[in-house]
């Protein structure tokens, strides 16, 4: 955590344990640990993300000076999502609600998170308050489904099963 940043009171763990350095040689990166959302309601999004995905906060912490909050949620796998606020944040200048047009937009797209059900899932985000954007249906890659939905802000989300035999080496 940056000097900048201060924790405050989470019901939360510590967080996952410190990991040692790996040998000079190996991969620089070894995975991908969290990506941040920018949202208008923290309180909202944090109920959303907990509640669709069953993350858990992991910490709070407030940005001096910059009226910054941000909510770190992990999930049992490890990855994380951190939901950082600012009352005066604004919205893009473009949003676009497909993922084929999302990517006008340089920078984020959307955020994927592989599932072991896709139906099960995409159920429990449209009952969190998702919005359909392409329903579950086969992927381009063999023996794979997927899914885009929106948050309640309006961030594409991805849904992706890889089924038996899913070779992603594949032509799409």
């Amino acid at each position: 955590m940056c000097a900048s940043h201060r924790p405050v009171e989470s019901p939360a763990a510590e967080g996952p344990p410190a990991v040692e350095p790996g040998p000079p040689d190996g991969p620089p990166a070894t995975a991908l640990d969290h990506v941040g959302l920018s949202v208008r309601d923290l309180d909202a999004a944090l109920s959303f993300y907990r509640d669709a995905f069953g993350l858990v906060e992991e910490f709070r912490f407030t940005v001096d000076g910059a009226g910054m909050t941000a909510v770190v949620l992990r999930s049992e796998d490890g990855w994380a999502v951190e939901l950082l606020h600012r009352s005066d944040s604004v919205d893009p200048v473009v949003r676009y609600a497909r993922p084929d047009e999302a990517v006008r937009n340089r920078g984020y797209g959307h955020l994927c998170v592989r599932v072991q059900d896709l139906e099960t899932v995409f159920e429990r985000l449209l009952a969190a308050g998702a919005t359909v954007i392409v329903p579950p249906g086969p992927a381009p890659h063999p023996a794979v489904r997927y899914s885009y939905m929106a948050d309640p802000e309006g961030n594409l989300l991805e849904l992706v099963h890889f089924g038996a035999g899913a070779d992603l080496a594949a032509p799409a």
